[in-house]
């Protein structure tokens, strides 16, 4: 959509450039676009074109237009092909370590001629890809403030967040309090602004000191940094099993660091393909085969 291009853009020239369009044709769409709805949609800078508060206003219905449009097409799409090529999935730590290994084997049986991509990312990473059609299927926290229009939420357990260290760290046998904490170093699985505001809150605003030594797209690095030193790492508790296998322990706090739901996130346009059904179900089951102790299930 051209409106969605000036926006995004940020000037008419990049914008005509995007979307094929001569700039004075831009401008007059544009134009007959503002005469239409009587008023005017942008403001003119030095550093571009800025939104105004009507803008603000179609830009939110524009959004939706777009995303029911590549909906109505991924729909069409599927049931023409009769399934995925692709499946594409986006998870955070807890589906991609401890889940979708023991769900992919059947996945794959199931649907031979499907290639299955899987993407390890936080939310702030994958969500967006997911609303972008760039991911099929989210697996990881939902949370409440996130845009969900055309989405399908499937919330599965509550978990909560506790500390990994080696087996030979000086707070093994020691009660985990901000205060036994204060001078701590942590390994972090991507940067996650949310959770940071976690920590700084847990640590009392920085009154325990404490600092991020490394933040790593790659959680079996996060684990061998955590291995080899005295750093420290937040995870979900029920990755108990994983951390296990690494030879790691995990320790919970005595005050509950972080609590979250999670699930699964599909778009409403493809929630009825089979290969998605079918990947909901058996992550579905394969949470509800963990001990209750290790999440409250939803």
């Amino acid at each position: 959509m051209a409106f969605l291009a000036i926006v995004e853009e940020g000037t008419l020239t990049a914008a005509a450039n995007r979307v094929g369009l001569a700039q004075p044709s831009l401008t007059k769409f544009l134009q007959r676009l503002e005469a239409e709805l009587g008023t005017r949609l942008f403001v003119r800078r030095t550093r571009g074109m800025e939104l105004t508060s009507a803008g603000e206003s179609f830009l939110r219905h524009a959004r939706r237009i777009e995303a029911e449009y590549r909906f109505a097409v991924e729909e069409i799409a599927a049931t023409k092909n009769g399934g995925l090529p692709v499946l594409r999935i986006g998870a955070g730590p807890l589906y991609h370590m401890l889940h979708i290994p023991r769900v992919l084997r059947t996945l794959m049986e199931e649907f031979p001629g499907t290639r299955i991509d899987v993407v390890a990312g936080i939310n702030p990473i994958v969500f967006p890809m997911l609303q972008r059609g760039e991911v099929d299927v989210v697996c990881g926290e939902i949370d409440a403030e996130l845009p969900s229009y055309g989405l399908e939420l499937h919330p599965l357990v509550v978990v909560e967040h506790a500390m990994i260290m080696r087996p030979g760290h000086p707070l093994r046998d020691t009660l985990i309090t901000p205060e036994t904490l204060a001078g701590s170093s942590f390994v972090l699985f991507q940067h996650d602004e949310r959770f940071m505001k976690h920590l700084d809150a847990y640590m009392a605003g920085g009154a325990h000191r404490y600092r991020v030594a490394v933040s790593t797209s790659s959680f079996a690095t996060g684990l061998r940094l955590v291995a080899e030193t005295d750093h420290l790492m937040i995870a979900p508790a029920p990755l108990e099993p994983v951390i296990t296998e690494a030879g790691l322990i995990i320790r919970h706090p005595a005050r509950t660091f972080w609590k979250m739901t999670t699930g699964l996130v599909t778009r409403g346009s493809s929630s009825s393909v089979p290969i998605i059904r079918t990947f909901v179900d058996l992550v579905r089951t394969s949470v509800r085969q963990f001990p209750e102790a290790m999440g409250q299930h939803v």
